[in-house]
Order: structure tokens, then C-alpha cells, then sequence
């Protein structure tokens, strides 16, 4: 065989591999875009939120571009085993880097599979209090009253225990009031009764209770128990707070100060 036709063979293998490798990159890049639309709109239909769905569709896009960078390599003629090695040490740097985070991703399953709490529900946990915003891959996003954003582990979130306000919708609005034994305990109930009777955002059913709870050294305890929906909670605890004490105020009821006993003790 002569240098020409070598040249001219060698040419062709060229060409013919060239090819193949735009080919194989415009169908691998076509299939990356295609499987990340085709996730995104399967994984609404089970109430994910948008940043899993982002994030699950951006794994499988690279991934399969890893796929197809890894045959274009193998058109070029690089050996298998050295291909396997590269791809076997991005997944262990991935697995070492998301080590810590394992935890996390375990409960942000669980609240996925079980729902124990959903995107727009109130939840009480790790001492925070709030409507649930996003539930991300790790974390979850928590809006509290004072419109601050709290971003909570989900492991933390799991191993504090959740309280969910939304699951029936209604709520007990605890309320407890102190009152000096020098005022009439039959007047300050009939006062907190008519005002949360008066209130459209205490439910009528299960009916507020409103009784003496505690007799301390220094003071009459007034417990209320109002039932209110959960859209109605934070407004009412700051609202049936003042209106009580302006009541109690009306009617002449003492709220008792503090008191500390103050012994001075002294010598000649």
C-alpha cells in the first residue's frame, strides 16, 4: 500500500470518526434537553417543588452528557478502562462531597413520600413557627410571622418533631390571664367570654372555654380556649390580648405586678 492510499484510508477513518462525534453530540445534547423537560412536567404531577424538579432534571442532564462525552471519547479511540476510571472518580469526589448531607436528603424523602407537611402549611418545629415556603433538596424554607426566612435542615426538622397547625385547618389559641384576688373572678370571665363570643374568628364549634386555672401566692390565673381557623391564628393572638386588657381595664379588674420580697440583712 502506498503513502497516498495510506493517507487517503487514514483520512476517511477521520472523517468517518468526525461524524460520528457530531452526530453522537447532537443526539446525546438533544436527549439531555428532552429527558430534563419530559422530568419536569412528569414530577408535577406529584406536587414537587421547583427547586427538586430543577435540580432532578439538571442530574439527568449532565448525566447524560457524561454519557455522551464519555462514547465521543471512546470514538477517539481513549481506552474503556481509562473512561471508567474518570467517571468512577467524579462519582466518589460527588459521594464525598454530599457525604454530610445524606441525612438530609433521607428526610427530605420521607416528607416527600409521606407528606407529613406540605407547601403552604403553618408547622411548629426546632422552636420556629411559620407557613412552609419551598422544601428544597436539603432544606426546608420557612416564613415566620415577621416575615424573616428561616432555612431549616430537613434532618434537624425531622429529628425535632413537626407540629402541623394546617392538617385540620382549626387551631386552640391558648390564653391565660392574671387577675389579684382583690377583683371579681365571675366578672373577668364574663369579660373574656362576651369578647370571644363578639369575635366572628372564634369558632362556635368546639365552643371556647373559659375558666380559673391557677391559684398562685399572688394572683387568680384565667385560662381561655378559643378555637380559631388556622388563616385566622396570629392575627387573633395579638388581637384577644389587647382587647382583654382593655376590658379588664373598663371594669376595674387589677392586673397584679409583679412582687419580690427584698431582705436586708445587717449587723452592728
Amino acid at each position: 500500500m502506498s503513502f497516498l492510499e495510506q493517507f487517503d484510508l487514514d483520512l476517511g477513518v477521520l472523517l468517518s470518526r468526525l461524524v460520528s462525534i457530531v452526530v453522537v453530540f447532537i443526539v446525546g445534547r438533544w436527549l439531555a434537553g428532552f429527558s430534563r423537560r419530559w422530568l419536569a412536567k412528569s414530577l408535577q404531577k406529584y406536587e414537587m417543588t421547583d427547586s427538586i424538579i430543577t435540580l432532578v432534571g439538571t442530574l439527568v442532564y449532565y448525566s447524560i452528557l457524561m454519557g455522551t462525552f464519555a462514547i465521543v471519547l471512546g470514538i477517539l479511540g481513549v481506552p474503556p478502562n481509562i473512561i471508567a476510571g474518570a467517571i468512577g472518580i467524579i462519582v466518589i469526589v460527588l459521594a464525598i462531597t454530599l457525604q454530610a448531607s445524606l441525612g438530609n436528603l433521607a428526610a427530605t424523602v420521607n416528607f416527600l413520600l409521606f407528606k407529613p407537611f406540605v407547601v403552604g402549611d403553618i408547622i411548629q418545629t426546632a422552636g420556629m413557627l411559620g407557613a412552609v415556603q419551598e422544601i428544597q433538596l436539603f432544606n426546608t424554607v420557612i416564613v415566620s410571622a415577621d416575615h424573616k426566612t428561616h432555612i431549616l435542615p430537613n434532618g434537624k426538622i425531622q429529628g425535632a418533631g413537626i407540629t402541623n397547625l394546617s392538617t385540620i385547618g382549626t387551631t386552640r389559641v391558648d390564653q391565660a390571664y392574671r387577675i389579684s384576688y382583690a377583683s371579681d373572678v365571675k366578672k373577668a370571665k364574663q369579660i373574656v367570654t362576651t369578647l370571644l363570643a363578639n369575635d366572628e374568628r372564634v369558632l362556635a364549634e368546639p365552643a371556647p372555654q373559659v375558666f380559673a386555672s391557677k391559684l398562685a401566692e399572688d394572683h387568680i390565673e384565667i385560662t381561655a380556649w378559643p378555637f380559631v381557623l388556622i388563616a385566622d391564628f396570629l392575627p387573633f393572638q395579638k388581637d384577644i390580648v389587647e382587647n382583654v386588657l382593655k376590658g379588664f381595664e373598663e371594669a376595674g379588674i387589677i392586673i397584679p405586678l409583679p412582687r419580690q420580697e427584698v431582705r436586708l440583712l445587717g449587723g452592728e
